[in-house]
């Protein structure tokens, strides 16, 4: 279920009466207690309505615990502000060995927290014939967990899938687009049991023919639709002399679905960052097409769902929020902090920008791209120490980079910092 359809569910499918009980279930009252507030002369009014406000919600009602507790965990998700903390407990939804936030949210993992209709979103897009979907932000705000989400649901319509993160590529196999080419299509038929062997390449064709070739066999001879998802493609904009027709072939590839029934088979998802760009002197993404999802931070209310699932007082929302946003990463980190480490909000706010502070090594990662670039440092700093919003005349490569970084925010004509982390340890360090 998306945020979408649990919206329409409570919205429009609910009875006046069920609209009464849901949210006295939520606060953790007793089945007595609810009767009573609702002028039922018995418990087992409590347990009907609570039935039949599951099987709307999809979940069928075969044993009493499993129902209920479906239900507190579906509005801890979608709807925070209604579950108390009593509630998690009861159904054990409070988790209190939680692991450390580190690389992409496990599928199963109770603290994936969906942006609205944007998963939605993906999931029709992937299922048009040739789509191609692009998923790009600064680092640690989600794409590969968003990836292997889409990933999955494509495994629904047994699609054949391929994941390929090209961090995990040995540097070697950058040097030359030839040796690249034949790396990448070795490394899909390897993972596709059906798959035809990697035949000799003509040495007097363009390398991006021979694989565009390799392809299209490869398509012809897979009995449905194949996914292919490539994942951290960013660290190819380190080698322009692979880039530069690597992604034309993917263009192509996907041009190719409008006029051919062989590749409109190939659904390819992309995910890269947009960090390393204040690194790589450019003025636009060496990567344009597709549909582009671009991950933002989360609301307030998507924060508090978090904060709801971690066993916390959505009091700490507010605070937190104030100094990083709703930027994924800092705010699940703050999250773990505050439940596994025995830390305080007021604690974690005081030290966040001392050598301390539980986000030193993040800040330090953006504090080494500046310091590289004179120019970026120099624009950042201005932005940083100003009191005010700095108005933009023109968008410049620095404040495009700054942007890609994800330490700027941009309204109309101004610009400022991120959040007021961002501002309060660059300032005192550029």
């Amino acid at each position: 279920m998306n945020q979408e359809t649990f919206d329409k569910i409570f919205q429009s499918e609910l009875t006046p009466k069920q609209k009464k009980v849901l949210p006295l279930f939520l606060s953790g009252q007793t089945d007595e207690n609810i009767a009573t507030e609702i002028g039922a002369t018995h418990r087992s009014t409590t347990s009907h309505q609570l039935r039949n406000i599951s099987k709307k919600f999809g979940f069928p009602p075969e044993t009493e615990p499993d129902y209920r507790c479906n239900l507190v965990e579906l509005f801890a998700k979608y709807k925070p502000e209604l579950v108390s903390i009593k509630a998690l407990e009861k159904c054990g939804y409070i988790i209190h060995n939680i692991r450390f936030p580190e690389g992409p949210e496990p599928l199963n993992s109770s603290f994936y927290q969906e942006r609205s209709y944007i998963e939605s979103r993906c999931y029709r897009a992937i299922k048009e014939q040739g789509s191609l979907i692009r998923i790009k932000a600064p680092k640690q705000m989600g794409k590969t967990s968003l990836l292997k989400r889409i990933m999955a649901e494509t495994e629904k319509n047994n699609y054949s899938t391929v994941y390929l993160n090209f961090s995990l590529i040995e540097a070697k196999k950058f040097t030359g687009e030839n040796d690249f080419l034949r790396s990448f299509y070795a490394y899909v038929i390897a993972q596709l049991p059906t798959a035809p062997l990697l035949q000799e390449w003509d040495k007097d064709t363009p390398s991006m023919v021979n694989c565009t070739r390799q392809f299209e066999r490869l398509l012809k001879q897979l009995d449905g639709v194949l996914v292919l998802a490539l994942d951290e493609v960013d660290k190819l904009f380190e080698y322009p002399e692979v880039y530069k027709n690597f992604f034309p072939m993917l263009r192509n590839w996907n041009e190719s679905a409008n006029e051919s029934e062989t590749w409109e088979k190939l659904r390819l998802l992309v995910a890269h960052s947009t960090e390393d760009y204040g690194r790589l002197d450019i003025n636009q993404s060496p990567f344009n097409l597709g549909l582009p999802i671009k991950l933002e931070e989360f609301t307030e209310e998507q924060v508090q769902s978090l904060a709801i699932r971690h066993g916390l007082d959505s009091k700490n929302v507010v605070p937190l929020m104030s100094l990083v946003g709703g930027h994924p990463y800092l705010v699940r980190l703050a999250l773990y902090y505050l439940v596994c480490q025995d830390v305080t909000i007021m604690q974690l706010l005081k030290e966040a920008t001392t050598v301390a502070g539980i986000y030193t090594e993040h800040l330090l990662r953006h504090l080494e791209t500046l310091q590289e670039n004179q120019e970026l440092e120099t624009v950042f700093k201005q932005i940083v120490t100003s009191d005010e919003p700095v108005k933009l005349e023109r968008k410049t490569r620095q404040i495009y980079q700054l942007d890609s970084m994800g330490v700027i925010k941009i309204t109309n004509n101004y610009v400022i910092p991120r959040c007021r982390l961002y501002q309060e340890y660059f300032r005192d360090r550029l």
